[in-house]
């Protein structure tokens, strides 16, 4: 992953070990990397300041996984009411991710849920936001290639 012509050799080995596993420590980073601990934090705050590490998350196993039900929504909005809808869509439980999209339609939302009853609820609550003129969901049933 090339980050930006800036980023150096030794930021990139630290991204990936990020990616890898960003529940390491500064100093298991450090050792992997061969620097010193506090050159580690240095770069992980530079990196964050800058916008290229954005945030953590967590990668659940297949198991844990298999207790989600998840779904795609293609949503098709008014025209001039994308940041209105935007902001309602965020504050909806289970929302995961939200994507804007060429097409059709203009965002995609992830959502997932424990039950189909919960999604269904969220459901409900996407296509009752003002704004939003339609949608189009995909229930995801098996996982081929997580990362």
């Amino acid at each position: 992953m090339t980050v930006n012509s800036t980023s150096t050799a030794e930021d990139q080995a630290l991204l990936t070990l990020l990616q890898q596993d960003a529940r390491q420590s500064t100093a298991q980073l450090a050792r992997r990397l061969g620097v010193a601990r506090s050159t580690v934090q240095g770069r992980i705050e530079r990196l964050e300041r800058a916008g290229i590490i954005r945030g953590y998350t967590v990668r659940l196993s297949p198991e844990a996984l298999s207790r989600q039900v998840e779904a795609h929504v293609m949503i098709a909005i008014e025209p001039a009411q994308q940041v209105g809808v935007e902001r309602r869509l965020k504050a909806i439980a289970g929302l995961t991710a939200l994507y804007t999209v060429s097409g059709n339609f203009d965002l995609i939302a992830m959502v997932g849920a424990s039950t189909t009853e919960t999604l269904d609820q969220a459901l409900d609550e996407i296509r009752a936001c003002p704004g939003v003129r339609g949608t189009q969901t995909a229930v995801l049933l098996s996982r081929r290639h997580p990362r």
